[in-house]
């Protein structure tokens, strides 16, 4: 029994150190952010949690014709994104820039890794995931809509399956990460990402 326990105990070490978290929200709190149409603003928030120490977030309102509401708010191990009815607006998260939007570079080496995990809780149509992985000046892309599903969903996304957009690009060497959530529905979009990691 005890060699039994302490053989789950290493697979349970190995299994979690196989994660690598870019942000699970717990830190660098955001009071909710409403914004209207065209308007656009870059906020930053440090903390331990982060990867690189600096989350970057821009929220942008594209279109607006009945005056609703756009918030985003980070708060309790979530951030929040809220849309009402027909307002589209994007999230844009940034991973590798000071709260000075100077470049920092994090270097990581993710050629270990196979797969990008998205955890949130959603009630909502279709939406927009776009992401970025930066390599100096080159990047691989991956973009998807994501279909209506309630309560809590794991977004996985293999890293095999980002477009490389430059031959210089390499997962050995990623400096930058901008994740893209839009808004698309006609009917309002509400979601909370709890954790963004790869595994």
């Amino acid at each position: 029994m005890k060699k039994i326990l302490v053989l789950g105990f290493l697979v349970l070490s190995v299994s979690l150190n196989a994660q690598l978290v870019v942000d699970d929200f717990k830190s660098g709190d955001l009071t909710n952010k409403t914004m209207g149409l065209g308007e656009s603003d870059f906020m930053y928030q440090t903390g331990n949690s982060i990867i690189g120490k600096t989350r970057q977030i821009r929220a942008k309102v594209n279109q607006n014709p009945f005056n609703q509401n756009f918030q985003v708010a980070v708060k309790n191990g979530k951030i929040v994104i809220s849309a009402a009815y027909d307002t589209r607006g994007t999230v844009y998260l940034g991973y590798g820039k000071d709260s000075n939007n100077k470049a920092a570079p994090m270097n990581l080496d993710l050629s270990s890794y196979k797969n990008l995990k998205i955890e949130y809780d959603g009630k909502s149509t279709v939406n927009g995931i776009f992401i970025a992985l930066f390599t100096g000046t080159s990047r691989a892309t991956y973009g998807k809509h994501v279909e209506a599903k309630e309560g809590k969903i794991v977004f996985t996304i293999p890293l095999k399956d980002f477009e490389k957009i430059s031959p210089k690009y390499t997962l050995k060497d990623i400096d930058f990460i901008r994740f893209q959530f839009d808004s698309r529905s006609k009917t309002g979009c509400n979601m909370a990402i709890n954790k963004i990691w790869f595994e």
